[in-house]
Parts: structure tokens; C-alpha cells; sequence
């Protein structure tokens, strides 16, 4: 049980922080106690299905998005690819478009 957890809250404190929201934000946008956004991040208290609706819609973000299952073809213990990550899936297509026109763009300068 204490892996669901684990999983819930990580999910969790990547979007928050794509999100750039701090617990106590997220928590007073969500009406939730601070201390129990930072448990549930952790992996100390389970989230209900009401309180888990409750701070994903208080991100902005749909329950398909938070579920969503990706393929990591990287080292999940890599914490800024994972919040890199977390912040390219809030963006709309056009917007990954151009942010992996940047990174390509990127890489050919850095080779020069």
C-alpha cells in the first residue's frame, strides 16, 4: 500500500510544482489543511477520492492527466528531468511543438 502512496504523492508534488505552487498555496486552493498536503506528498496519509479530487482540480488538471500512465525511458530518480517532464505535460501541443524545436535548436548550437 505504502507504494500507491508513494506513487499519489509524488504525482502529486510534480504538479504542484510545475504549477509553482508552494503546499500552503495548493492547500488554501484545494481547502485543504497545509500539513495534510505535505503528508499525503510524502506517503504518510492516504488521500481520499473526495480530497484527491479536491487538489487536482485545485491544479487545474484532470483526473486522466494525473492517472495518466507514460512511458519514462529515463531514470525516474533524476528529480529535475522529472519536473522538467511534469512541466511539458501541462503544455498544449503547439507548446511541446516549439519547446522541442528549442531543445533541437539547442543541441545543434551547443555542437557548433
Amino acid at each position: 500500500m505504502s507504494d500507491i502512496l508513494n506513487i499519489v504523492g509524488n504525482r502529486i508534488r510534480q504538479f504542484r510544482t510545475a504549477k509553482n505552487l508552494s503546499q500552503e498555496e495548493l492547500a488554501l486552493k484545494a481547502n485543504v489543511d497545509p500539513t495534510h498536503i505535505g503528508r499525503i506528498e510524502r506517503g504518510v496519509n492516504n488521500a481520499s477520492i473526495e480530497m484527491l479530487n479536491k487538489i487536482i482540480t485545485a491544479m487545474g488538471i484532470s483526473l486522466e492527466d494525473f492517472f495518466k500512465q507514460t512511458q519514462q525511458p529515463y531514470n525516474t530518480d533524476d528529480e529535475v528531468l522529472s519536473n522538467i517532464i511534469a512541466k511539458l505535460i501541462l503544455l498544449n501541443k503547439d507548446e511541446k511543438e516549439s519547446m522541442l524545436e528549442f531543445v533541437t535548436n539547442y543541441k545543434l548550437m551547443k555542437k557548433e
